[in-house]
């Protein structure tokens, strides 16, 4: 489970350095927009003014090319930055923790939580499904069990386990509902006539 939370960690601390670099790009751009074009308004008034900057420009086309490129790279990192690119049909689970909002991609919250029907020896499989309701999740796992397995005892413990350690490893304390369904049950209960008889005077 603590490797799972690293790489939670990880994720969200890769996202917060993006937005700060997008944001830091879009400063500098604005900035840099900002000078030319109230340089451009000034040389517009100034006749002797612009035909300097034309014949700086000529003269030193070399450094005029090298800033165009640093422009159009900061234009195509504050884009890239800008887009949250992820597989289709992969959502976020955004809440609040301490001030700060988090973001869990929903995929790994799945994965996680199935890691937790391991620790049940009647369960053979388990696959969650994670839904955001709103500030809430709602949480749906799909269990395969061992025949013979106490179900309604299972289903208590499951959930018990799944609450306790999703908001201590993830943050998450507000889960509104967790439903298991019981899609296969493995094998076969041992029948009374296969059972051994009883020992004589025991």
């Amino acid at each position: 489970m603590a490797r799972y939370r690293r790489a939670l960690q990880a994720s969200a601390l890769e996202a917060f350095m993006r937005r700060v670099v997008h944001i830091l790009i879009g400063l500098i751009l604005l900035v840099t927009l900002i000078g030319l074009g109230a340089g451009l308004v000034y040389m517009a008034y100034d006749q002797e003014c612009w035909v300097r900057c034309l014949d700086t420009l000529r003269a030193e086309r070399g450094w005029g090319a090298l800033g165009g490129i640093i422009l159009l790279a900061l234009v195509v990192v504050y884009l890239l930055t800008g887009i949250r690119r992820e597989p289709a049909g992969d959502q976020y689970l955004s809440f609040n923790n301490n001030g700060a909002t988090v973001s869990i991609l929903l995929r790994a919250v799945n994965e996680f939580i199935s890691r937790i029907g391991d620790e049940f020896a009647a369960i053979v499989s388990m696959k969650p499904t994670v839904r955001p309701r709103g500030s809430s999740i709602e949480v749906e796992l799909d269990l395969r069990v061992k025949a013979g397995t106490q179900i309604p005892e299972l289903s208590q413990l499951l959930e018990e386990r799944v609450r306790e350690s999703v908001r201590q490893n993830l943050g998450l304390s507000d889960i509104k509902r967790i439903r298991v369904n019981v899609k296969d049950i493995v094998g076969e209960s041992p029948k009374d006539d296969d059972m051994p008889e009883p020992l004589e005077g025991s």
